[in-house]
């Protein structure tokens, strides 16, 4: 499913876009697992130590971040870390307060005779499947539980490595030879190799680490797991994923501006990113093979070396030698690397004529804010101001069925372009501690129909969005019967470029003007408009050791009655926001939008295929494809649908002033 590959995909796509700064050397020891723990400990909304709850979550982790898919280690061999007793938990305790990390050491070592076993398998099945017929292949179920014995294991990866192949000729059209075989395979191998690695404790080529850099991968990993341990979105990083995660909340980085990926013929330029260095010079092509990186030959270097040598700071440069294809002539090409703004990342618009005016489409991706004016509010703003150039706005769609989140600061000046004052959302700490963050704008930037689009995969920062606007009633949300359900906060070191440590930790919760809080239950859609995401199980409530939901009692929530007439006097006024126009027309709207969507033979084909009940069925008018995702008809029919919405509620509220 596309929606759960897209934090890889990105991290991956992030890590070749070679962002300069960051990283740091590989110097994590014992000693700072406890230093580093007792810091996350302190933040922590709940979890307050290192207890035997902490410990067994920890050691499952641990195996699954290097297992995730049951393809390395036997159900027997994890079984003594899966099952820990009283005694163990006492002794494992009582080693960490000595920086002592014994029973880790031993995971650790399971896990590098697992992969030394896979490498062996490797060996022997490679050769056999390069030369293996596949035009009978047919495909079998496999469960994803750990395998019982080796000879399990071995099937179990001579079916994955013979699918893989297998859907490639399907692709292709036609059988591979032998020696193309032989490429893809060891293409295979180096890939696995590296993601090996730090486990393993030596690199892709089989050098062996420094006795550093073995314990810096070994406290990494531990460290990860214990973080993890906490609650869902508690998190360890490593600088390099540090590095990442700020290019992708801040929509910038420093480089050249190249995406690369490793094929079985070589190392190949597989986007440019507009705006930058490389698409500027005009010389280098997507597709194009990189050769060499200032007179570095890399055809015998690792991915991880290559990369290495195209970082570096901005300002300076670098020439790469690239080449189109195997009979061209190579070209030098001399770059300099300068800061990179993700264009394709942030705010964008459309919109229809209506009337006089327009009906404007609003796709916002996420709350970003680099600090430097590129922010989601002020896009937002310029985009409502550009489109009152075309005419009277009468109605606006925002689409954040794709937003994740973001920064909370963001998610408050947002919604406070759509009131004149009020709290936006509380925030209680593990203390006990209450804060409010408020609109202080005073100016409402938009005033009339807004749709809120939806999904549930909406989360977070774009929850807190949807239910502030939802709950003061100046907006009708549209989607999925649901959003995410993240309601909780947390206080993270990955955008400090200079952190000595980078992590998140889970710090509070978060409610709306109500007293609600979207945690587990998300934001119900004021109309349900279904999305790709309706039929999967998303959200919240399916993630492993995700915080209880529960609502703020104000009056509880203040430990003198006085403290509380304070509070009331200063805010009561906000809490009782009256029924809006809006809200009144909710059956009405509802109950046209059931009706166009029962008539809808796209919509119903749509629902047919998400719902896997006509895999072919085909859709009344053609259907396209975006840079966003795949579009049911020639418009997206949630935004469709939307827009029919912003109508009805135009006509409605026309109906009312006439009257």
């Amino acid at each position: 499913m596309r929606f759960l590959k897209v934090t890889v995909a990105l991290s991956v796509a992030l890590s070749c876009l070679l962002p300069s700064s960051g990283y740091s050397e590989k110097d994590l020891r014992y000693q700072n697992i406890r230093q580093n723990m007792q810091q996350i400990f302190s933040y922590h909304i709940e979890n307050k130590n290192f207890s035997g709850k902490i410990i067994q979550r920890s050691f499952k982790i641990y195996l699954e971040q290097f297992d995730p898919d049951n393809l390395y280690l036997l159900r027997s061999e994890t079984k003594v870390f899966l099952n820990l007793d009283s005694k163990d938990l006492y002794k494992i305790s009582k080693q960490y307060e000595r920086d002592r990390f014994d029973s880790y050491q031993k995971a650790s070592d399971l896990v590098q005779g697992s992969i030394s076993r896979h490498r062996r398998i490797r060996n022997e099945i490679f050769p056999e499947l390069a030369v293996v017929d596949l035009s009978n292949f047919k495909e079998v179920h496999y469960d994803n539980d750990s395998p019982k014995t080796e000879k399990e294991l071995k099937e179990k990866l001579k079916y994955k490595f013979m699918r893989m192949l297998a859907m490639r000729e399907r692709r292709a059209g036609a059988p591979f030879s032998k020696a193309r075989r032989e490429k893809i395979l060891a293409l295979y191998e180096k890939k696995l190799r590296r993601l090996e690695s730090p486990y393993y404790f030596a690199d892709e080529k089989g050098l062996q680490h420094d006795p550093q850099t073995m314990e810096h991968y070994q406290v990494l990993h531990i460290l990860k797991s214990i973080t993890k341990s906490l609650d869902a979105h508690s998190a360890y990083y490593s600088a390099e994923e540090a590095s990442e995660l700020r290019t992708s909340l801040k929509k910038q980085f420093q480089g050249i501006g190249i995406v690369l990926k490793e094929g079985e013929d070589g190392i190949y330029i597989s986007d440019l990113i507009a705006g930058g260095p490389a698409y500027s010079s005009g010389l280098i092509q997507s597709g194009d093979f990189l050769l060499a990186v200032d007179n570095f030959n890399i055809q015998e270097a690792t991915f991880d070396e290559v990369l290495e040598h195209l970082r570096g700071d901005e300002g300076s440069t670098v020439e790469l030698l690239v080449r189109n294809d195997k009979n061209s002539k190579p070209v030098r090409v001399k770059l300099k690397r300068e800061k990179i703004v993700l264009h394709e990342e942030r705010l964008s618009y459309t919109y229809e004529p209506y009337a006089d005016g327009v009906i404007g489409k609003i796709v916002l991706p996420g709350f970003y804010d680099n600090g430097e004016g590129v922010n989601a509010e002020r896009d937002l703003r310029e985009a409502i101001n550009e489109l009152k150039e075309k005419g009277p706005i009468y109605g606006l769609v925002i689409d954040m069925r794709q937003n994740s989140g973001g920064f909370l600061s963001q998610a408050v000046k947002v919604a406070g372009l759509f009131i004149t004052k009020g709290i936006v959302v509380i925030s209680k700490y593990s203390d006990g501690e209450i804060r409010y963050m408020r609109d202080m704008d005073g100016r409402m930037h938009y005033q009339g129909p807004l749709v809120l689009l939806t999904s549930k995969v909406s989360a977070s920062a774009a929850e807190i969005v949807a239910q502030a606007l939802q709950d003061y009633g100046v907006a009708v949300v549209v989607g999925d019967e649901r959003t995410y359900g993240k309601g909780s906060m947390q206080y993270q070191t990955v955008t400090e470029d200079n952190a000595k440590s980078y992590f998140k930790v889970t710090v509070g919760r978060y409610y709306t003007i109500s007293g609600r809080s979207t945690q587990i239950e998300g934001v119900k859609a004021d109309i349900v408009v279904p999305t790709e995401f309706a039929p999967y199980s998303i959200g919240e409530k399916y993630l492993e050791y995700p915080l209880s939901a529960d609502n703020l009692d104000f009056e509880a929530a203040f430990a003198e009655k006085t403290q509380y007439k304070n509070f009331q006097k200063k805010y009561q006024s906000l809490f009782h926001v009256e029924e809006t126009q809006w809200k009144k027309m909710l059956p009405t709207l509802k109950a046209n939008s059931q009706r166009r969507l029962a008539r809808d033979e796209n919509f119903k084909a749509f629902m047919r295929r998400i719902n896997g009940q006509d895999a072919g069925a085909r859709l009344q008018i053609k259907k396209k494809r975006t840079a966003r995702e795949d579009d049911y008809g020639t418009d997206d029919l949630q935004v469709k649908e939307s827009v029919n919405i912003i109508k009805d509620m135009i006509y409605i509220d026309s109906r009312s002033s006439s009257r």
